[in-house]
């Protein structure tokens, strides 16, 4: 193999590997802020969720706080 086609190669996948772990930190870092806003707001009683079995948050609609209200 020429050295410059191994360069290439190298460098092509160095940028790949770059890029790809760009991805993925990026949407590590939405994921954290999302959730650390949405803990914020149901703490201080902006919005509403209930757990599922799963453990996961649901936003409760509006109409149905409405509904439980009346």
């Amino acid at each position: 193999m020429e050295i410059y086609t191994h360069t290439a190669l190298a460098m092509v996948s160095m940028v790949g590997c770059y890029v790809w772990g760009r991805y993925f930190a990026k949407s590590e870092i939405l994921e954290s802020i999302v959730g650390t806003m949405l803990d914020r707001l149901e703490k201080d009683g902006f919005v509403r969720t209930i757990t599922d079995k799963d453990g996961e948050k649901e936003l409760v609609p509006i109409s149905e706080i409405i509904k439980k209200s009346a």
